[in-house]
């Protein structure tokens, strides 16, 4: 028996409380009325309800609820009111018993017992093969739909509650919210999972992406783009280019597509494959094409490890002989420990938490719609280009200050309050304060203008400053005493557009950055 608490019924509360305050136009008056029976409920009828949402599978036997709120009161006040149903087909109830029960059921009709459980499910599907009480439980779909417009995850409430969440004091900006009204919700949600009819996607597709919140357009694109359309239908959506190209030139339009890659885009991963595409095809109708910038290049190192074949489809090395199989970043990552340098992996999270410390106070600027409502951990335009254009000259200041000073100046700042982007604060700082400001500068800029998605294609590893020991097997063998980043490579392994602009981006702005080939020795 799992003795009884008040946190999940709180929680629930704190959830569905939370949601009709941020966002209570988007309910409808039959969801007012579920939430308000939710809050009305009993003590053990919240708890239980709030456990068993919870869980994985809408169907659970009633007398496995090892749960003290689970009274037969409180199954009755959740069925009386419409929260769970105990009418379960026989077939719906099959996934909420264990194997041995069903094999237990087959034995009882005479039915063969062996076999995976897929078997047993489908000889007992359609029969009447069990005595035992099922419930379902309702209105799954309603709390996800809470969570996500309340910003209150029941899941991670136990570890928020473990840290203290903060919440930040700021005077909201008004503004309506992620979805101006609720049609935008629901289409948005059809979107997320492919309900969206064809005119429906052309529609949202050519309408384009919104400046920040949350918007059906991407699943929108996606769900066109899978239709295989000709390029007059392409030629009407943004963010279409490489499409778009691709379809012209399918169709033999070869110089209607120079003329898009010409056009350029937005973005300068795409921009970069529309050059390259740009060049081939104007070579092939004899029109003119004016040579682009030369990216600039990282060093190369050339390391010797030996390659261990295994089961794993991921290629695994050693860094040294003896040492356990792993893949090539970790191998490179013990490579480096055994030299005495400090590395960890260069992933998004350690840049949107320095992000945070630093741009924190752009975050509750009284900008106009991006802070709708209270105990937020973020303007809505975080992590678009919206944010930095709505804030320019503050965050040149900031990007400047981080230039001459560093991160760690910022750190101070910070009052626990809760951020996004923010992860494992304390080891962000302990790298951040390790960091020259010129490189801390250097990355967070071109996310900062960019958006958070440029993340993408940083270099593997950031490897911090150190001595500049010999690192074994490799050529060249001593390493830089400042910090730079290295990109794994293996033997196979090319460079993708994203990496490519990073790696100019970060040389531009004399940030050491290698390129480390691996090879088997």
């Amino acid at each position: 028996m799992i003795a009884r608490s008040p946190l999940p019924a709180a929680d629930l509360r704190t959830a569905i409380r939370w949601a009709l305050e941020r966002e209570a136009p988007l309910f409808a008056a039959g969801e007012r009325r579920v939430l308000d029976t939710l809050l009305a409920l009993s003590d053990d009828a919240a708890e239980l309800f709030a456990r068993l949402s919870l869980r994985v599978g809408p169907c659970f036997r009633v007398a496995a609820l090892a749960y003290e709120c689970a009274t037969p009161e409180a199954l009755v006040e959740l069925h009386e009111a419409g929260i769970l149903t105990g009418a379960v087909p026989d077939s719906l109830a099959l996934p909420a018993f264990p194997a041995d029960a069903l094999r237990e059921a087959c034995v009882r009709l005479g039915l063969p017992r062996s076999g995976p459980r897929a078997a047993l499910e489908d000889r007992l599907r359609g029969l009447p093969w069990r005595a035992e009480a099922v419930v379902l439980v309702g209105h799954h779909g309603l709390l996800q739909r809470v969570e996500r417009l309340g910003g209150f995850d029941r899941s991670l409430a136990p570890f928020e509650r473990i840290q203290g969440t903060t919440w930040a004091d700021y005077a909201p900006t008004g503004g309506a919210g992620a979805f101006r009204d609720r049609r935008a919700l629901l289409t948005w949600e059809r979107a997320r999972g492919g309900g969206l009819t064809p005119e429906e996607a052309l529609a949202i597709a050519r309408a384009g992406p919104p400046p920040w919140g949350r918007s059906p357009w991407r699943y929108a694109v996606e769900a066109v783009l899978a239709t295989a359309p000709p390029a007059d239908t392409l030629a009407g959506i943004p963010g279409c280019e490489l499409a778009l190209v691709r379809a012209l030139e399918a169709e033999g339009r070869l110089a209607a597509a120079v003329a898009v890659c010409r056009a350029g885009s937005g973005d300068p991963e795409v921009g970069l494959a529309l050059a390259r595409t740009g060049r081939r095809l104007a070579k092939r109708v004899r029109l003119g094409w004016a040579p682009e910038p030369p990216l600039r290049e990282a060093g190369t190192r050339r390391l010797w490890m030996r390659r261990v074949p295994g089961p794993d489809p991921r290629p695994m090395w050693q860094a040294a002989e003896g040492a356990e199989a792993v893949p090539v970043e970790a191998a490179c990552l013990a490579r480096l420990e055994a030299a005495g340098r400090v590395a960890l992996h260069s992933e998004n999270w350690l840049w949107t938490s320095l992000f945070a410390l630093a741009f924190r106070e752009l975050y509750w600027q009284a900008v106009p719609g991006t802070l709708p409502t209270a105990r937020r951990a973020g303007p809505l335009d975080l992590g678009t280009p919206a944010f930095y254009a709505a804030r320019q000259a503050p965050a040149e200041r900031i990007l400047a200050r981080l230039r001459e000073e560093g991160v760690a100046p910022f750190f101070p700042a910070w009052g626990g309050e809760r951020l996004d982007g923010l992860v494992n604060a304390e080891l962000a700082m302990r790298v951040g304060a390790a960091l020259e400001g010129r490189l801390v500068a250097g990355v967070l800029e071109r996310i900062l203008r960019l958006g958070w998605a440029a993340a993408r294609g940083l270099p593997d590893l950031l490897v911090l400053s150190g001595l500049g020991t010999p690192l074994a097997d490799t050529f060249p063998s001593r390493l830089p005493e400042t910090a730079f980043f290295a990109e794994i490579k293996g033997p196979t392994d090319t460079l993708r557009d994203g990496q490519r602009l990073w790696i100019d981006t970060l040389v531009r702005k004399d940030i050491v950055v290698e390129i480390w080939d691996v090879e088997h020795r």
